[in-house]
């Protein structure tokens, strides 16, 4: 029932019924009057007798309590706005996001719930993605001064060397610039360097909990795929399965399979599950052929990244759906 309708009927049962609990009341008490205390009080008439003065007492109660019955609707309602004021401050707050909200009614403010919603997973999916290349920009440029380290130390050596060797000046400062051609080179590729290529990535080794990720990622990727009315599950039996790998890596990884799912498998529903030490990852939609080149790049970038953190892959599609998955190889 919409908020419309919902107080339309509440004023109407408002209006019927004030006159109806006051009548009621009155021609009860009258009743008991008369037939009980009447002829002890010498037939006084109701309205002279103590019955009168109680009747407005239990008038006024009722009135009361008719008022509290109301009010409690339209505190209800109040209640309900005023978790929507905090929620949405909350979220406009750089502190944390907030938790979804329940839907509890269909009415307006049920839908108002509902947008709240789908603005907090859309918020939650920019913040994580946002710091995902925040993390990726550190690493590459932590590679990038790593490997402008080589050629600085080159050009340090031979300036050193041509104080003393200038009659082999021109060759020298030929090799000069080649080597700082090769720091321009290196300075354009860390602005243009597409982060889908992981090939010479130095990677940081640590313990990643898989369940821990893997639930981050989902609150992630849940609102593109609410919009896309694909149903996201997330099921495990080792809530502390660990891999010896790297988590931003990782997330590439993974974020890889639910850009394709989300884009190329017409699916409605993407079953995520850690079994055995094992990410299983695995749709319902159209599959593909494994072996044919599309033009694409996720399938590459998965396999570049495994091969990069020391994973196996195992992948299985067909006109029923696709599945893949991650096995850690772990160092002998």
């Amino acid at each position: 029932m919409t908020l419309k309708n919902k107080y339309r009927t509440l004023l109407f049962f408002a209006i019927v019924s004030v006159p109806i609990v006051l009548l009621s009341i009155s021609v009860a008490m009258s009743i008991l009057y008369d037939k009980a205390f009447k002829l002890k009080n010498d037939g006084i008439p109701f309205h002279e007798s103590f019955a009168y003065p109680i009747m407005l007492v239990a008038f006024v109660l009722s009135l009361g309590l008719l008022a509290l019955l109301f009010s409690t609707s339209i505190h209800s309602l109040l209640s309900k706005i005023t978790m929507l004021n905090k929620t949405i401050r909350d979220l406009a707050s750089n502190e944390r996001i907030p938790e979804t909200l329940a839907v509890r009614s269909e009415d307006e403010i049920g839908q108002l719930i509902q947008s709240v919603n789908l603005l907090i997973e859309r918020t939650t999916y920019r913040e994580l993605e946002l710091a995902q290349q925040q993390e990726l920009q550190k690493e590459l440029l932590q590679k990038l001064r790593h490997d402008i380290h080589t050629p600085l130390t080159a050009i340090r050596l031979q300036l050193f060397y041509l104080e003393d060797q200038l009659q082999e000046q021109p060759k020298l400062v030929e090799s000069l610039n080649a080597q700082i051609q090769y720091i321009t080179n290196l300075t354009n590729a860390f602005q243009l360097q597409s982060f889908d290529t992981s090939e010479n990535s130095y990677v940081v080794q640590e313990e990643v909990q898989l369940a821990q990720l893997l639930e981050t990622m989902m609150k992630k990727w849940r609102y593109l795929y609410r919009m896309q009315n694909i149903v996201l599950h997330f099921d495990h039996d080792e809530s502390q399965a660990i891999w010896r790998s790297n988590e931003l890596w990782l997330q590439r990884l993974f974020d890889n399979v639910f850009q394709n799912t989300l884009k190329h498998a017409q699916a409605t529903k993407l079953e995520v599950t850690i079994k055995d030490g094992q990410v299983i990852m695995c749709d319902d939609g159209i599959g593909f052929n494994p072996h044919a080149d599309y033009e694409g790049l996720g399938l590459k970038i998965i396999q570049d990244i495994a091969r990069t953190l020391n994973i196996e892959v195992s992948l299985q599609s067909n006109e029923t759906g696709t599945s893949y998955s991650f096995s850690y190889k772990f160092p002998k």
